[in-house]
């Protein structure tokens, strides 16, 4: 192997969770199974609602992983190099839950779930760290939606006391 992929081995053991603790062999093995995926700056690696299979790893450039809602795309997050996305379709009911935009020119290794099938060691490495990341990403959306409703509730507060009671409200005060 040369200098350029022993370099690269490191970086991605290094720099992209889902690697971490992988063997060197294993790593070798997995990047033989990988494909590389280039979008320009607003390309769709995939769009929310999608069937998927596969997973992605962000080697350079930029992305927003975005949810449709009623008003228009709300961007969850964005994803920079060494960041894994696409990787809960390996785990539910393979839709894609968001859509991943690119945000300036993107180059994507592009890993499918079927090819990791015949390889247990690998796929046990990443279905750890992937439990381990699904973890954190839980974690962090639990504070921000305790934040939302604090903030929901302390509005709410603000306007009830601006406001006051109602006129029924007044009239079962009085008796």
């Amino acid at each position: 192997m040369s200098e350029t992929n022993d370099s690269l081995l490191v970086r991605l053991s290094s720099h992209v969770s889902l690697f971490s603790g992988m063997q060197r062999t294993a790593m070798v093995r997995l990047l033989g199974k990988a494909e590389r995926i280039s979008q320009p700056a607003n390309g769709l690696f995939f769009d929310e609602g999608e069937p998927g299979e596969s997973f992605y790893v962000l080697v350079m450039g930029k992305a927003a992983v975005e949810k449709k809602t009623a008003n228009g795309w709300v961007e969850l997050t964005q994803l920079g190099s060494g960041d894994t996305f696409g990787e809960m379709t390996l785990l539910n009911e393979k839709i894609r839950s968001a859509r991943v935009r690119a945000l300036e020119p993107s180059v994507c290794l592009y890993f499918h779930g079927k090819k990791l099938d015949d390889s247990p060691d690998i796929q046990a490495v990443i279905f750890k760290n992937m439990a381990r990341l699904l973890t954190r990403r839980l974690k962090a959306t639990s504070a921000e939606v305790a934040t939302l409703k604090a903030s929901k509730a302390s509005e709410e507060a603000q306007v009830e006391v601006r406001s006051g009671p109602t006129g029924d409200e007044r009239q079962f005060q009085k008796t």
